[in-house]
């Protein structure tokens, strides 16, 4: 009941800040006193508590005194030695033991003394006994596959199976540890010559002093593949090259293959610390409760040409996990194969006493093959395996980098010695950017076809720049929508047929000249019915059933569109088209809004992997000088001059504890990011705050005529834009985070702490720090005193 109650009360909370939105119309600074919820501070501790924000790290004493004499993994050579690992690999930072059969790896870091192991440690402890034979021989393998009956391809009778389970092995005992039986080798031995190498066996190849090759040969199934597993400057690599996979049998297909599935895993709550997931801005799962779920997303969003959907966007591809912050962690970085990986994670609860977090590369996909307009149809597979190798990364940390701080940092660093990031942030006169789009005109239905509704003109869009720069908004970054005769929504690509070119062209080099951007908005990605660029039976791509991806739409007045996926190779052409009038009217670059987010599989004439759509895409990205993209996924990083839409959020289930700014710490110092369009904002004040905390840069789209006008148009999606309304809230709203990051531009993020529930601290590489406080009274620390509400900045 006190916990139906809790959620009772945030829920009203919720509603309370979205009601905000009406009050956040005239925003002053500081910002606005909610007095109403200040009188309920209990209220406004239990949503700061909430995953909506980030928590503190604290853990009480006896946790951690427990988790450091019960629940500290350690191991000598002799036990080591026992359990048949060999050492392979000894550096200043590691040492590598490998046991072959079962493909198992223990990590010793040295400046910890901290083990990391690829088996569930801690099994059968307080007596329990956990002798599943089938579970126990999933957990103590570090290599699983996947794999379905060819002849009887359903989704149902995929199974799973790890080395162990296809040697079939069995155990010397129940795996229980007792005052009785305290080894903790136990739940780890094995019957004499259980294991049987007729059905699976591993050899060991070219071993050096910082690599081997194993050879992974599962007779059972009649599949058999390289894996080589490397230090590569204090990393450990796995590399498995798709080339190597041989299916040797017609019974047997391989679906997938895991490695070191549970690595790192930690027992119910018994281990201080977290999971760190990707999604949107970043999540965390804390492991001091039970959760009793699993997690399961595609890298890089849904791939259409499975038919396949999934809620979480996880635009980068890398996971990790932390025990102790501050201490000891580790974070995955995927170098090849994300586009063809899947990023899974359990949670202890009834089906398993371990929290843990893998990813699984896809070799092929059952899907379903349509075989007529009803849509009926049978579960199937490619003929064909997946032509994308896999790599993986494994970082071991210790110190500030084991938390997710030090994990965002660990990878921004390794995208800058890639040449991916490069200090590019937008800046000019020392103030930080605002990302304005207007829309010129849309298409509304008339009695023959459609008309014309002109939104706003050139005119009214240098008018405004003017008015937002005389008011001290020097830095914009401007977008120009439904410029085509074409229209707006729905409408891409456009023709390039633009009424009052001249005027075009003037405004972009009175913009340009002034040290700022300004952008067109197209789409190639993405289509409609609408679109007079697009033909159906050419362009529009076809999913691995063979069927036209289309997709309805229905709009705010009811209307039904038909979306289109158009082939990869058909949206380079047509975008390469188009490049010389771009160049010719003098604007910046594009704007797209699909181009980053959006991969699929397709079929054209035989299957093509989402692989051959990101180099379709980066050439695309490649004709541009300037090019902003909306949620871009990081193979499209280096191509572009601006984030926009960056999720402020997560897909918010309910397992996940924490909100983090994964993506801002990645960015900050590379690219400007900036929020989607505040226009529809409904978290008040508390969005201003955020931004501030993540280092975001405001959005606005807007129209000088009033919003009703466009009404019966596709972009009535848009429901308030009207200039007039907004531009007190612009110049309010730009000016309290102005004057925040102004001091930190080109500055990257050092550090973020949560000194208490709602009070944060973040540092930036130039020394300058920026308290944020969420809460509604003044907090005071080490002598700096923080307004309700409020920010300051520490030089």
């Amino acid at each position: 009941m006190a916990k139906l109650t809790r959620y009772l009360i945030v829920f009203i909370l919720f509603i309370m800040m979205t009601v905000g939105i009406v009050y956040a119309a005239d925003v002053n600074v500081p910002l606005a006193d909610f007095q109403t919820a200040a009188n309920y501070p209990y209220i406004n501790e239990l949503l700061l508590e909430s995953s909506r924000y980030t928590q503190t790290d604290d853990v009480s004493p006896q946790v951690l005194n427990d988790y450091h004499t019960k629940y500290n993994l350690s191991y000598t050579p002799l036990e080591l030695d026992t359990l048949g690992f060999e050492l392979m690999f000894d550096t200043s930072d590691l040492e590598v033991y490998f046991e072959k059969d079962s493909f198992s790896i223990m990590i010793k870091n040295k400046a910890t003394g901290y083990f990391w192991s690829s088996r569930p440690e801690f099994q059968g402890i307080s007596g329990i006994r956990e002798d599943n034979t089938a579970n126990r021989n999933l957990m103590n393998s570090g290599l699983w596959v996947d794999y379905v009956n060819a002849n009887n391809v359903k989704t149902s009778t995929l199974t799973t199976a790890s080395l162990y389970t296809l040697a079939e092995v069995k155990y010397a005992n129940d795996g229980s540890i007792t005052i009785d039986n305290p080894d903790h080798l136990r739940p780890y031995m094995l019957e004499t010559g259980s294991y049987l190498t007729r059905k699976v066996s591993v050899s060991i190849e070219n071993q050096t002093a910082s690599s081997f090759l194993t050879h992974v040969d599962i007779k059972e199934i009649d599949v058999a593949f390289d894996v080589e597993i490397s230090l590569n400057q204090g990393s450990l690599e796995v590399y498995i090259p798709s080339d190597s996979i041989v299916e040797d049998g017609e019974v047997y297909r391989l679906l997938g293959i895991q490695i070191f599935p549970y690595l790192g895993a930690a027992r119910e709550a018994n281990v201080p610390g977290y999971i760190i997931i990707p999604d949107g801005v970043g999540a965390l799962v804390r492991m001091n409760q039970r959760h009793n779920t699993y997690f399961q997303a595609r890298f890089y969003g849904a791939d259409y040409g499975y038919q396949s959907s999934t809620l979480p966007q996880l635009s980068i591809p890398i996971y990790g996990m932390v025990h102790e912050p501050g201490v000891n962690g580790y974070y995955v970085n995927i170098l090849e194969g994300a586009e063809s990986s899947t990023l899974l994670a359990n949670f202890w609860g009834d089906n398993t006493k371990y929290n843990r977090i893998t990813s699984r590369f896809n070799v092929r996909q059952i899907f379903k093959n349509i075989i007529n307009k009803a849509g009926d149809g049978n579960d199937t597979i490619a003929l064909e395996k997946t032509t994308a190798d896999y790599r993986v990364q494994y970082n071991f940390l210790n110190g500030d980098k084991a938390s997710y701080v030090g994990i965002a940092k660990e990878y921004r660093d390794f995208l800058i010695d890639e040449g991916v990031l490069t200090s590019q942030e937008k800046v000019v006169d020392q103030q930080i950017p605002i990302q304005l789009s207007y829309i010129m005109s849309d298409q509304e239905p008339s009695f023959i076809g459609t008309s014309k509704v002109k939104m706003t003109t050139i005119d009214q869009v240098k008018n405004a720049y003017d008015y937002f720069k005389s008011n001290g908004i020097s830095n914009q970054q401007l977008t120009l929508m439904g410029w085509s005769r074409d229209g707006f929504v729905s409408r891409a690509p456009y023709r390039t047929s633009i009424a009052g070119k001249n005027n075009y062209e003037d405004f972009a080099k009175y913009v340009t000249d002034d040290g700022n951007t300004i952008y067109l908005d197209n789409e190639y990605v993405i289509s409609s019915e609408l679109s007079s660029q697009v033909l159906y039976n050419r362009d529009v791509a076809k999913n691995l059933s063979k069927l036209k991806m289309v997709f309805n739409r229905r709009s705010l007045n009811g209307q039904i569109l038909d979306l289109y996926l158009l082939y990869p190779d058909r949206s380079y052409k047509m975008a390469k088209d188009d490049v010389g009038f771009f160049d010719d009217l003098g604007v910046s670059g594009l704007s797209m809004s699909a181009l980053g987010i959006l991969l699929f599989s397709y079929y054209d004439g035989s299957n093509y992997e989402r692989s051959s759509s990101i180099a379709y895409y980066q050439d695309i990205a490649n004709l541009y000088d300037s090019l902003t993209l909306s949620t871009p996924n990081v193979y499209l990083y280096q191509y572009i001059d601006g984030y926009l839409d960056l999720p402020i959020t997560n897909s918010q289930y309910d397992y996940y504890t924490d909100l983090v700014p994964l993506i801002p710490i990645i960015l900050k110092g590379s690219i400007s990011y900036y929020t989607p369009y505040l226009n529809f904002n409904a978290l008040a004040e508390d969005r201003y705050l955020t931004m501030v905390d993540f280092g975001v840069n405001p959005s606005y789209i807007l129209t000088y005529e009033p919003t009703y006008e466009m009404r019966y148009t596709q972009a009535s999606a848009y429901y308030t834009t009207t200039l007039s309304d907004y531009e007190g809230r612009i110049l309010d709203t730009y000016h309290f985070v102005n004057d925040a990051l102004k001091y930190v531009t080109n500055a990257y993020i050092v550090n973020r702490e949560v000194i208490e529930t709602g009070l944060v601290l973040v540092t930036y590489s130039n020394g300058i720090s920026i308290y944020i406080n969420y809460n509604y009274e003044t907090l005071t620390h080490l002598g700096n005193i923080v307004s309700a509400r409020s920010y300051k900045v520490v030089e």
